[in-house]
């Protein structure tokens, strides 16, 4: 009885795994290269310079040793069961202008915006540090030995 059932459960396993494309899993979402969207790729205008687009969409992702005047910029995205969603961008520069443009997404010059304004500054506060005071163990070694000056002592 026992080998008839170890033998239904290992068959039943081998059903199970052999059927397993058919059983719904999670698949996570695969994202490469750099993300391209139309709002950054609007901001490039021809007569740039590599460092102005450089600082909009990043390091490019192919650059060819062949071909230094050529950027190419790729992005896929592979959401879990889904399509394969691809986007890219050429950039051909002369003499580190940019000439031309070339690829599945393209700026458009009409939703243009100045580079001066980009969206992607950041403005970070940062408080001083807070001088805490020192615990009673800390206060003897200071009397002691001297004052500290990252401690403030109330006297």
């Amino acid at each position: 009885m026992i080998k008839l059932l170890i033998l239904i459960v290992s068959s039943l396993a081998v059903v199970v795994t052999g059927c397993s494309n058919y059983i719904p899993a999670y698949k996570i979402d695969v994202q490469q290269g750099n993300i391209l969207t139309q709002e950054d790729v609007d901001q490039i205008r021809i007569g740039m310079d590599k460092n102005k687009i450089q600082y909009i969409l990043g390091s490019p992702t192919i650059t060819d040793p062949f071909h230094a005047a050529r950027w190419d910029y790729v992005y896929t995205l592979k959401q879990g069961y889904k399509q394969l969603h691809k986007k890219n961008i050429s950039l051909y520069f002369e003499k580190d202008i940019l000439v031309k443009t070339s690829g599945s997404i393209q700026p458009d010059p009409a939703h243009s915006k100045d580079v001066s304004s980009y969206k992607k500054q950041q403005v970070i506060n940062v408080n001083p540090p807070v001088r805490q005071k020192p615990g009673w163990l800390k206060r003897i070694w200071i009397s002691f030995f001297g004052n500290d000056d990252e401690y403030e002592l109330d006297n």
